[in-house]
Formats: C-alpha cells, structure tokens, sequence
C-alpha cells in the first residue's frame, strides 16, 4: 500500500481499491451513522437505557489538532470504519485508541489497522511520545506491529480486556 498525504485525509492506495481515511471534523454526515454503529455494538453503554451519548461523544471528536480526533474510514462513499484519539475513559490514558469500530463486512481486511496506524501519525504530529489502546480482540495483533503490553483493564460490558502502549519517540525522525 502506497500512502499518500492530502490536506486533512490519507489515501491508502490499495491493488484493488482506494480506501480514505479523514478527519471526522471534515466528514461530519458521517456523525448519524456512526452513531447508530455505536449505538448497536456497544447497545449497554450507548443504547437507550445506557448512560452514554454516542452522537454527542462523536461530535466532540470534530477536532483538527487537539484531542479528541476523530478518523472515519470510506472505500468510495461508504463508511468502513471509525477509531478517534482520546483520553480512555476507563484508564485515564491519553492519548489512546478508543472507539475504534470496523463494518463488519470489513472486519479482518486491515481497516483496523489503517486507522490504528493513522492514529499513531496523528500522535506524533501533536508530539507526543507514546499510544495507548485498550482492547479485548487486538492484542496479538498489536503486539506484531510493535506495541507493548502493559497491563489489564476490566470494561464496561463485563469484558477483561489489556491495555497497550506504543513508543513512538524512537520513531519520529524515522
């Protein structure tokens, strides 16, 4: 994959397609639907008796260079994706992954990792010196691209996940 810089996005140029990665601020239609997204898959913290606001959390994440960041993946004109940077409301670590949320048609063909990978981009542009992700499904994952693990975290659904740090300050001349 070739990536390819644009004002506010990443083109990942695929072989067979051409996925976008954007700042939320700059795709903000893209709000609603999410919203939904996170409204069905995580329904005990943003469903209707749960305490979160899905919609409002979303558009917190309109920021350009200040935390909270959100992304949002399209192949064409359709959402693949989301993750955003952000102070992780269980740990406290910032800035971390959170809300990270693919298709699930598109689950396990690297959206995940495009949006992990531009995170970190993002990371190193506003100078910090590390990445935090907190996840029950993308540890192995994490650890062959580099990451660390750090500790373990309980979630709000019941689920036992571990957090997971990346130093990027070895990286940034790179």
């Amino acid at each position: 994959m070739t990536p390819e810089k644009t004002s506010s996005c990443l083109i990942i140029v695929g072989h067979s397609h051409t996925m976008e990665i954007a700042l939320l601020a700059d795709h903000t239609e893209a709000i609603d639907t999410l919203a939904a997204w996170y409204a069905r898959e995580w329904e005990p913290y943003y469903g209707r008796q749960g305490p979160g606001d899905a919609r409002a959390d979303l558009i917190s994440r309109c920021n350009r260079d200040q935390l909270p960041i959100g992304m949002v993946v399209f192949d064409g004109s359709r959402i693949c994706g989301t993750a955003a940077l952000d102070r992780d409301a269980i740990t406290g670590l910032t800035p971390s992954v959170v809300g990270l949320l693919v298709a699930k048609n598109r689950r396990r063909k690297g959206v995940a990792r495009m949006l992990i990978d531009s995170a970190g981009r993002i990371t190193q542009a506003l100078d910090y010196d590390e990445l935090f992700m907190s996840t029950s499904i993308l540890g192995e994952m994490l650890l062959h691209e580099g990451w660390s693990e750090q500790g373990e975290v309980d979630f709000l659904n019941g689920e036992r996940g571990r957090v997971y740090v990346r130093s990027l300050a070895r990286t940034r001349n790179a």
